[in-house]
């Protein structure tokens, strides 16, 4: 048998890549070029084709140019992980952190930041299966992943997320379907992958990548299909996203209440203060923005601090990362045995069975005696120190608090700082030109305010002088000192310190208005570090002052662009020589007479013009350009903020830690961490106005919505509840609208805080009633803060008097002033006279009116008219991390109480009966009828009479009664054929179906018998190689 198998060789890899890839592409590389009719096309409609191809090719590549504001070191790339329960998520986040790090976490809790490669990091966060949840994982997700259950289908929760993703920014979105080692049949296989591969190119886009996941083994996914995935992970392009590249926002990875014990034992529902940590992305933040947490509301950041990265990017370049630089930071679940929750730290100590019963050791000791924490009264209760030898003792009821007046700092919450490093930093900004700043308490509760003040100022004079001889500086220097962070000061860089060392102000005045000195020297690069001028005086600062003459060119908006090459005056050179004399030298070495600057905008206009090709010779097109153009200024705004690093402000990329004060306590009491907590920036949306929105329901919504039922919104950072007021404009007014249109687009009114208009958003009802959640979708339009929707009115009233074309119309109106109010409006009866108002008469309501023809005393006169209708102003925002207090519909008011819907008998539908007049004939007197020409006189009809009975003769009913007999017995004689006939048909059937029968007997006979024989053929060889 060996010699019957043909040797196999493995088949030959061509090298697409290296140096013999590298090598083979030289050889090839003028081929063409050298000898272009041997690549030739030889047909021309081939060539027509492909060049065609490639037109559409180049075309779908093309979309609008954004900016890119990535920073140089970038955060984690945030990857959610959504799909309905039971569908594969942990699973697939636990096989992706084993594939690069090779960790193996037992519980997803929290978002899981693992080193990916050389140079990117990504940050997983799983879904659960919540639409709040799932609307705020949506606005910061940069690339998702949605598990598909293969052997279920589709579920809702994809496509509602889908949905989220879509109105909120869509990233790019990968599907992996699971479970398919359900299937046993590979056709079947294949035709269930490829039919959920085309669905999902339905509602993503076509060609988006689909994953196939075909079992678990040791409760991870196969390594090799995980490396399949992670692969494509890792390459991914990310296209930056408008309303993200614009705000600043963060995902936190883990919270810390730093709230006082004392306070919390003296009362559990005291408000906390929280810290946040977590990476900071899109634009840079101030240390004191206001901020919007979805789902908890919005706060001030008391404290921005910068971090040390736990999860830095390898130092230098590396072929491939070691064991070491495969790092991972899930604080929130458990790593090497270590877990941080809301308010403690768990480390697993993992003990074997035989040392259940051991002595703890000297490391288990320490824990367990740390974890029997006294609270800081307990500990100072029992402490005492004394200031002076033989002075009475110091206890904790004895000492005072220091007073904290305008230079204490807002960084001091929490009692305890975070490492050494942060202490060194604190203590290095206390101190500004070698003065700390402090408060001193002396005073025995028996000195007045005036006095403190005075006491605290002399000490910070105090503390500038050198000689410490003096019993009153030694008395405030061994005072308990409390120090604390101090803001930079301005003025004081501005304006300079006196001759004795202290910051110069007037002490008679209050405004503090702070003089010049005389002596002082100005330090004008520390101080040009707090303001953005123009690019060159960065580099000098003397040329640039001298060159610039013209002075709308002073300043230069980077991101506008509106200040150009052409028109930037230059930095000065290097050597630091004045602008005026670089263009004295310019003038002498020009030859064509005209001026530095003329010379220069026309250099500038030749390099844009002729130089506009890249090193290879090839022209940029029009879409390249304008992307440089963008990226150039980015560039340029990134050179000038890096100047602005002294400044407090945390850029995108950094690794910071956000404190906020005032925290309800429901925040950390239900602190959920699969539960992601978003923090954005909202510098200038705060305000609340009306919003104007074009909605539309969603097709797969099965109910239309309805004017006045309050909606949850969720737009921008924000999820809010608001009842909206539906209308359509017709270009002169809005007209409202009691339910939105069936399938078209409509406009809504809400009360909310300002958004910028063009920004998506999604809308869902607070209760899930129907197997779909996403209500609506659409954009905002505009904000304003008045919105004139109108409702249509209709006024009836009855005639009281008829005169010809005027009449006097009552029960329309009930005073004379709410005629005054229509007079002149158009009025209309049933049967179409058209009318106006004219004027009242009386009091009572009566009014008079014209028509274009007399009207009837049984006519109803209607007024139609507008009514403007007010807006709802109802905010209320959803906070789902704290407790939900929400506004319910009146449907589920009704259900909730068991009431009926009023029934109102005037809004039934009623049959609509019309009686058939009946006229009376027209009688025509015979005098005048005697007058009218023939074709005018009344016409008599005559009808012929009904016809009479025949009476037959003998020979006539003869004739009559054989015909009858004739015709008796064709009947029964076409009748016993038709019998006949049918008999025989079903005696056919009956002997086809045996036929039948006996046919498909033999054929699975014969069918069983060729089978059997070719299992036995297939069986022979394998027994005879055994």
């Amino acid at each position: 048998t060996s010699m019957d198998t043909k040797q196999t060789h493995k088949a030959h890899r061509v090298r697409k890549a290296g140096a013999s890839a590298k090598k083979k592409q030289q050889k090839t590389k003028n081929a063409e070029k050298n000898n272009p009719k041997a690549f030739a096309m030889q047909s021309a409609q081939r060539a027509d084709r492909m060049a065609r191809r490639k037109a559409e090719l180049d075309e779908k590549k093309f979309h609008v140019p954004m900016a890119d504001r990535t920073p140089k070191v970038a955060p984690p790339i945030v990857v959610a992980v959504a799909g309905p329960p039971q569908s594969g998520k942990s699973t697939l986040i636990k096989s992706l952190v084993r594939r690069y790090t090779k960790h193996t976490l037992s519980e997803i809790r929290g978002p899981v930041t693992v080193v990916s490669g050389k140079h990117q990091r990504l940050t997983f966060m799983e879904c659960s299966n919540d639409i709040s949840a799932m609307t705020d994982l949506a606005k910061v997700a940069d690339l998702v992943i949605l598990t598909i259950d293969a052997s279920f289908g589709f579920e809702m929760e994809t496509f509602e997320f889908l949905n989220l993703l879509q109105t909120h920014g869509m990233p790019k979105v990968m599907g992996v379907l699971t479970h398919l080692d359900g299937f046993k049949d590979n056709k079947r296989l294949k035709v269930v992958k490829k039919n959920f591969k085309h669905r999902f190119w339905t509602e993503v886009y076509d060609g988006a990548k689909l994953f196939y996941l075909s079992g678990v083994e040791n409760g991870r996914y196969l390594d090799r299909e995980i490396l399949n995935l992670s692969r494509f992970v890792s390459i991914v392009k990310l296209r930056p996203l408008a309303w993200r590249s614009t705000h600043p926002y963060m995902l936190a990875d883990r919270v810390q209440d730093l709230t006082d014990p004392e306070a919390l034992a003296a009362n559990p529902k005291a408000n906390r203060t929280v810290a946040l940590y977590g990476y900071l992305r899109g634009t840079h933040m101030k240390g004191h923005d206001r901020v919007h947490i979805p789902g908890a509301g919005d706060y001030q950041l008391d404290q921005t601090e910068k971090l040390a990265d736990p999860c830095p990017i390898p130092d230098k370049e590396r072929k491939r990362l070691d064991e070491r630089h495969k790092l991972i930071y899930a604080p929130m679940s458990e790593v090497n045995g270590v877990m941080y929750d809301k308010d403690a730290v768990y480390i697993d100590i993992r003990k074997n069975a035989h040392e259940e019963k051991a002595e703890e050791g000297e490391g288990e000791r320490m824990l367990s005696e740390l974890q029997k924490v006294d609270t800081i009264s307990d500990r100072l209760a029992s402490q005492q120190f004394s200031l002076f030898s033989g002075a009475k003792p110091v206890t904790a009821d004895s000492v005072r608090r220091p007073a904290m007046f305008d230079e204490a700092v807002d960084g001091q919450d929490d009692g305890d700082s975070d490492s050494d490093a942060d202490s060194d930093a604190d203590l290095s900004d206390s101190t500004v030109d070698g003065q700390e700043s402090r408060a001193i308490s002396l005073n025995d509760g028996s000195d007045s305010e005036d006095d403190i003040l005075q006491r605290v100022g002399a000490s910070d004079s105090d503390d500038s002088d050198n000689d410490d001889t003096s019993d009153s500086q030694s008395t405030a220097r061994l005072a308990p000192i409390h120090t604390g962070v101090k803001r930079v000061n301005l003025m004081e860089l501005v304006y300079g310190t006196t001759e004795d060392g202290s910051l110069a102000s007037s002490v008679d005045t209050d405004d503090r208005i702070k003089p010049v000195s005389a002596g002082g020297e100005i330090d004008e690069s520390n101080l040009r570090k707090f303001f953005i001028t123009n690019p060159g005086d960065s580099d000098d600062e003397e040329g640039s002052a001298d060159e610039g003459e013209d002075d709308a060119g002073d300043f230069e908006d980077l991101e506008a662009g509106s200040g150009s090459e052409d028109e930037k005056s230059g930095s000065g050179s290097d050597d630091g020589a004045s602008g005026s004399d670089d263009d004295e030298s310019e003038e002498e070495e020009n030859e064509f007479g005209l001026p530095a600057d003329k010379m220069k905008k026309l250099k500038n206009k030749f390099d844009r013009v002729y130089d506009s090709d890249d090193e290879d010779g090839e022209k940029k097109d029009f879409y390249q350009q304008q992307k440089d153009v963008l990226q150039k200024y980015v560039d340029d705004t990134r050179t000038e903020m890096d100047e602005l690093a002294t400044i407090n402000y945390r850029w995108a990329g950094e690794y910071v830690k956000v404190v906020i004060e005032d925290m309800p306590y429901e925040f950390m009491q239900g602190l959920d961490p699969t539960l992601p907590i978003v923090l954005g920036g909202i510098s200038n949306e705060e305000g609340l106005s009306l919003i104007t929105l074009r909605i539309k329901r969603h097709r797969w919504y099965p109910k239309i919505l309805k004017t006045g039922d309050p909606i949850v919104v969720s737009v921008g950072w924000r999820r809010f509840q608001t009842i909206p007021t539906y209308f359509m404009n017709d270009r002169i007014k809005n007209r409202m609208l009691k339910y939105t249109p069936e399938h078209l687009h409509c406009s809504a009114a809400i009360y909310s805080p300002y958004i910028q208009p063009g920004t998506g958003f999604c809308a869902y009802y607070m209760k899930r009633a129907h197997n779909f959640g996403v209500a609506a979708t659409g954009t905002v339009l505009e904000n304003s803060q008045a919105i004139d929707v109108v409702k249509k009115i209709k006024l009836t009233g009855l005639p009281e008097k008829i005169h010809k074309h005027t009449a006097y119309i009552k029960r329309m109106f009930n005073t004379s002033l709410e005629v005054a109010k229509f007079e002149g409006a158009a009025i209309k009866t049933v049967s179409g006279i058209r009318g106006q108002v004219k004027k009242a008469f009386g009091n009572n309501g009566v009014f008079r009116a014209t028509f274009e023809d007399r009207i009837k005393a049984s006519d109803i006169v209607f007024l139609r008219a507008f009514h403007t209708i007010p807006i709802k102003k109802f905010y209320n925002p959803i906070t789902s991390l704290l407790s939900v207090t929400y506004m319910r519909t009146i449907a589920e008011i009704r259900r909730s109480k068991n009431l009926a819907v009023p029934n109102k008998k005037d809004s039934h539908y009623k049959p609509i009966e019309r009686v058939v007049k009946r006229f009376n004939p027209v009688r025509v007197p015979k005098a005048l009828e005697a007058e009218l020409p023939f074709k005018s006189k009344t016409k008599q009809v005559k009808t012929n009479n009904p016809a009479r009975a025949v009476v037959l003769d003998k020979e006539d009913k003869r004739v009559a009664d054989l015909l009858g007999q004739i015709n008796l017995l064709h009947k029964d004689k076409t009748k016993k054929r038709r019998e006949k006939v049918q008999k025989q048909k079903d005696a056919y059937a009956v002997k086809r179906r045996a036929e039948e029968a006996e046919a498909d007997a033999r054929r699975q006979k014969k069918r069983k018998t060729f089978f059997r024989r070719e299992g036995q053929n297939q069986k022979t060889p394998n027994v005879a190689k055994d």
